[in-house]
């Protein structure tokens, strides 16, 4: 049956071949971009409504331009100017309640909107006066802090939902109740102007380091991935992930991986990631053969991982640079393997699944031609080569950003198919505000909880607790780190994922003893796979929306194939020349390689109960000791898994060609 699917799928594959371009072999993307039921969460303003947000957004965009590029901003006159702007642009697009998606804003909305704006950008007009007063807040201070913190909470609950401002609340209840709590939870308490002036008035709550971050090297790089997408950028990598596996058994699947990673480690959101590229990779995937849950958590799982490749990481590379205070190229490339190991793993399985069922790729003559994309679309690259040179030789991420931004207006315009009008980039201005507004927000409600965790000292208590479980054992410490930086991530953009691992989760890890690089990639992942894990799957639901297919079943799905997500951050704590490879001696690093790579064939074939035929029980069982083994912290336990799983894979390949064989002996001896 799957196998007659892939054969109609491939008849119908020239619907999507742009006539006058085929025989250039190019894949017409706004084609594949075909109507599906995605459900929305925002408005789509109409009339003088859209014209005033993209006037915003705009004048947004260009605001944070000219501070990277030219004129830096004290901290505290940036960050509530993008702030302002992120809570009016939401107020308007992001309605109380799904039921009021139709439509323009209503009276209630403008008026969150005013206020929002209003209240944040009180603080950076009057940033001089409160500077000359000590940060001493007046009463009028209170007021409008207290107004802000209320109008935040109400935009996180619109844009990212409940479970944020429920931890958020949680978090300021502490500081209020905490007296009254028993034992090592009681602390001496806080005033109700000092909660206020923690978290309006100073760095280390909502204006901390989260917004920081948005305000600098999140907006700037949703706004770089904004002006590719316009550029054809994205046509581009799609074109050149067809070249390289649309041939291939399950191709469509294998492009949908590698163009998902190529867009997703500039996107600063899985489920963003998925939103846009998935409109035209999951009806692909349907089209060979796979079911609509799996081609969803296919992309999910794709996205996802782009949050794990350098240079970008969701621009959280950057975020980790400064907390470790490490250069950015010692984050980048210590990346750089467990990256790598992820998509190996779902790459292959997702190969399994095609031979299991018997799919075939696309026809050649129905994908593009490598020399071709790269001849009409390749330049489009070069603003990434720029920006990657740029933070290697030692600039600013801000000014390595804005730079290759304006690059992209100049190469584009090197082909005329290409060329960036005044149009497209007003549109790319207007995307990338829009794209922003949610990781901002988000960001400011983790603001209270990195502030409340700052005042009060629970982020010291929590690391003292789980070094104290642990009892000095290294994996019960790395278990509740992981199920902490996985409860505390769900449903949040990377960023403020990272943000709040990085504070409350991987200083625990440091303190074992694992280096601060490890701990804290440790935790980022078990942080990141939140987009694909159940009950809160966020990029797998977003999928799911686009293949209409059942949001559990898809959840559950991308959880399997994200397998190596959950195992790859313990094979490189417990083999961390993966991460330090640039220090490590090159046999621990070729050791912790080949140990990785067996981790990667056994989740995949774990995963889909495959190899080069289906797998019995008991050889699954294999599987399972060989990772274990893998995971243990020595080196002869690393050997006799490869040697497990050497035996297996080749035993398994020499009885398929045996079996294989048999039929044409005896075909020939009936001859």
């Amino acid at each position: 049956m799957a196998q007659r699917e892939s054969e109609k799928a491939q008849e119908s594959a020239g619907e999507w071949q742009r006539p006058e371009l085929e025989g250039e072999g190019v894949i017409d993307i706004d084609a594949l971009q075909v109507q599906s039921d995605v459900p929305s969460t925002t408005r789509q303003l109409t009339a003088h409504w859209a014209f005033i947000f993209a006037a915003v957004a705009v004048v947004a965009s260009l605001f944070h331009l000219y501070t990277a590029g030219y004129r830096p901003l004290p901290a505290m006159e940036q960050r509530p100017i993008h702030m302002a702007s992120m809570l009016f642009l939401g107020f308007l697009i992001y309605p109380a309640a799904k039921s009021r998606l139709a439509g323009n804003p209503g009276i209630t909305d403008v008026i969150l909107a005013l206020v929002g704006a209003g209240s944040a950008y009180y603080l950076a007009y009057n940033y001089l006066d409160i500077v000359m007063r000590g940060g001493y807040p007046t009463e009028l201070d209170i007021v409008v802090g207290t107004i802000f913190c209320l109008v935040v909470l109400e935009a996180a609950r619109r844009t990212i939902g409940m479970f944020l401002v429920v931890l958020s609340a949680l978090f300021l209840a502490y500081l209020f109740f905490g007296p009254s709590l028993p034992g090592v939870l009681a602390h001496g308490g806080f005033s109700y102007e000092r909660i206020i002036r923690q978290m309006y008035m100073s760095t280390e709550g909502i204006f901390g380091v989260a917004v920081g971050v948005s305000a600098t090297y999140v907006y700037l790089f949703i706004l770089f991935g904004a002006f590719l997408q316009k550029s054809g950028t994205t046509t581009f990598f799609t074109n050149l992930a067809f070249a390289a596996a649309g041939h291939s058994p399950g191709g469509p699947a294998k492009v949908g991986i590698l163009a998902s990673g190529m867009m997703g480690m500039i996107q600063g959101s899985s489920a963003a990631n998925v939103a846009s590229t998935g409109v035209f990779t999951i009806p692909l995937m349907k089209r060979l053969g796979f079911r609509g849950y799996f081609a969803a958590a296919v992309e999910a799982v794709a996205s996802c991982g782009g949050q794990f490749l350098p240079p970008v990481m969701g621009a959280s590379a950057f975020i980790m640079a400064e907390y470790l205070q490490v250069p950015y190229a010692q984050v980048a490339l210590g990346a750089i393997l467990p990256a790598a190991l992820y998509y190996a793993a779902v790459y292959l399985q997702v190969h399994l699944r095609a031979r299991k069922l018997g799919m075939q790729g696309l026809p050649r003559d129905r994908l593009p031609i490598v020399r071709n994309v790269v001849l009409s679309h390749g330049h489009l690259v070069l603003p990434i080569f720029l920006l990657i040179g740029m933070l290697l030789f030692g600039f600013t991420p801000l000014f390595a950003a804005f730079f290759s931004i304006i690059s992209v207006i100049f190469i584009s315009a090197l082909r005329a198919h290409t060329r960036m009008g005044l149009r497209d980039i007003v549109d790319a201005l207007v995307l990338g505000a829009r794209n922003t507004i949610s990781t901002a927000i988000a960001c400011a409600a983790v603001g209270f909880i990195v502030g409340a965790a700052a005042l009060s000292g629970i982020g010291l208590l929590m690391t003292q607790s789980i070094i104290g479980i642990a009892d000095g054992n290294l994996l019960p410490a790395l278990l509740l780190a992981a199920g902490a930086s996985l409860f505390l991530s769900f449903g949040l953009p990377t960023t403020s994922v990272y943000i709040i691992t990085a504070t409350l989760a991987a200083p625990s890890l440091v303190e074992m003893g694992l280096p601060p690089l490890v701990a804290h990639l440790f935790c980022y992942y078990w942080g990141g796979v939140s987009a694909i894990t159940p009950p809160v799957a966020l990029a797998a639901y977003v999928g799911a929306g686009i293949a209409n297919a059942p949001l559990m079943k898809t959840g559950f799905t991308a959880m399997r194939l994200g397998m190596a997500a959950y195992i790859v951050p313990f094979v490189f704590v417990y083999a961390p020349a993966l991460v330090l490879w640039q220090s490590a001696p090159l046999w621990q690093v070729a050791v912790a390689a080949a140990s990785g790579v067996v981790a990667v064939i056994c989740m995949a074939a774990l995963g889909e109960q495959y190899a080069f035929r289906a797998l019995s029980l008991p050889k699954l069982g294999l599987l399972l000791v060989a990772v274990i083994l893998i995971v243990a912290p020595a080196l002869w336990t690393s050997v006799i898994a490869v040697l497990i799983v050497c035996g297996l894979l080749g035993f398994e390949y020499s009885r398929t060609r045996s079996k294989t064989s048999e039929p044409a002996a005896n075909t020939h001896a009936t001859d």
